[in-house]
């Protein structure tokens, strides 16, 4: 255990009971960064430890959050994102990353690294991400909430310890999902998610339907049925609201969708069109040029072209990395 300031962070000794459990927490702890600070602070073990220049690839699953300040996220899923405070983001099994906080601002954060034959499934389910790894939840208790008990019970470390943080982890979890409902990060980011259930319940409703759900069979009427509403009532008040068609907004994310399928995988076009919800690689083409100005096949080039510019020319050979 290693406290230093009002800081705090400890890491975990897994036995093979615990990994048989199903899901184990391999370190937690939260600290507070203030400007100034070079990140990551080298007070964690080696394993754990990175450059802004290299970055890093992890073994193992982590939650960050962030909770005052700002600084900057990269992972080879998301590209880069901007972090402010209310920002929390996720972190993946050999998926290549780096952040650190602004030298203007430092920042607070919370974290737990975990792993486990559960939040395996839970990927594989698509519960989680590694292209939707960033969310803007805001500052909410019920996530720190959880954090400040899987801390408690890290510096207690009672009967059923490891047990007990599992199931911290899991509540965790679930009010990620509870609170940001893991869509994709263009509702946070971009604009899709400007409506709130408290300005707009119904038109908040049709946003987590279209946004959780685009690669399914979607159409306006369909949309309305399910909520329930008429379509005129729902065409109104989504206009009202946000200045665009319900239409638009489907089309809309079904092409963000296709953009990172053709960004990050190498499906083919008529593969990417049937995952992201369009009828047809026609019809996500004529999309594709009405939003993006060019086709789906120019924008995977263009987009690759830029990323190899743009990403370290070396990454580690191993897993190993920093949390902080």
């Amino acid at each position: 255990m290693r406290q230093y300031g009002g800081d705090f962070f400890r890491y975990i000794p897994i036995r093979p009971r615990d990994v048989a459990w199903g899901l184990y927490v391999t370190g937690a702890g939260c600290s507070s960064l203030p400007p100034g600070t070079t990140y990551p602070p080298a007070v964690h073990p080696d394993m754990y430890d990175f450059t802004w220049d290299r970055g890093r690839k992890l073994p193992e699953y982590q939650i960050v959050y962030i909770t005052r300040g700002g600084g900057d996220f990269e992972s080879a899923a998301t590209g880069a994102v901007e972090i402010k405070a209310g920002t929390l983001f996720m972190l993946f099994p050999d998926v290549w990353h780096r952040y650190r906080c602004s030298l203007k601002t430092g920042w607070d954060e919370w974290w737990v690294g975990f792993a486990g034959e559960t939040m395996d499934r839970l990927v594989e389910a698509g519960f989680f991400s590694p292209p939707y790894a960033v969310l803007h939840p805001g500052r909410h208790d019920s996530l720190i909430g959880p954090f400040r008990q899987l801390l408690g019970d890290v510096r207690q470390a009672q009967s059923g310890f490891p047990q007990r943080l599992a199931a911290d982890v899991m509540r965790l979890l679930g009010a990620i999902q509870e609170t940001a409902s893991l869509a994709p990060p263009e509702i946070h980011m971009a604009g899709p998610h400007e409506v709130s259930p408290l300005e707009d319940r119904l038109v908040a409703e049709a946003l987590r339907i279209i946004w959780g759900e685009s690669g399914e069979p979607l159409n306006v009427t369909g949309l309305a049925n399910r909520l329930p509403v008429t379509r005129r009532s729902l065409e109104r008040r989504f206009h009202d609201r946000l200045g665009r068609t319900v239409l638009e907004e489907i089309i809309r994310c079904r092409v963000e969708r296709a953009a990172r399928l053709l960004r990050d995988t190498d499906l083919p076009i008529r593969a990417v069109a049937g995952m992201a919800g369009f009828p047809s690689a026609d019809n996500m083409g004529r999309a594709f040029r009405r939003e993006r100005g060019m086709s789906p096949r120019d924008f995977r080039k263009s987009a690759r072209t830029a990323h190899a510019s743009t990403s370290p020319t070396t990454t580690p050979k191993n897993n190993q990395g920093n949390k902080d």
